[in-house]
């Protein structure tokens, strides 16, 4: 199973879909901290609010992972073809867990 990070999220490969998610008409899955979309050139979204972490899932394939800072072009984030639970990072700091800010 292969996990990636993309800023502020992580996408975790998963065996299959949960049931009953409706597929999302949009390409972006998270706009960021400092307002740049995190999105995709090919694949299917689907959102849900599984926990404080856990947002949607990503179906892939040849897939780009978008985004203006860290990959603008399409092409140079492909991750492979697949399932993949979305998640916001989280990171530990004295006061506790933070959210980690892109």
């Amino acid at each position: 199973m292969n996990t990636y990070r993309h800023g502020e999220i992580a996408l975790v490969q998963v065996e299959k879909l949960p049931n009953n998610l409706t597929p999302a008409t949009t390409k972006v899955f998270m706009t960021g901290s400092h307002g740049h979309d995190h999105s995709i050139d090919q694949g299917s979204l689907y959102f849900t609010k599984e926990d404080e972490y856990v947002f949607g899932y990503l179906v892939t394939k040849d897939t780009s992972l978008l985004h203006p800072e860290h990959s603008p072009k399409v092409g140079e984030a492909k991750i492979e073809d697949g399932i993949y639970q979305l998640r916001k990072q989280q990171e530990h700091t004295p006061e506790g867990l933070e959210p980690v800010i892109d």
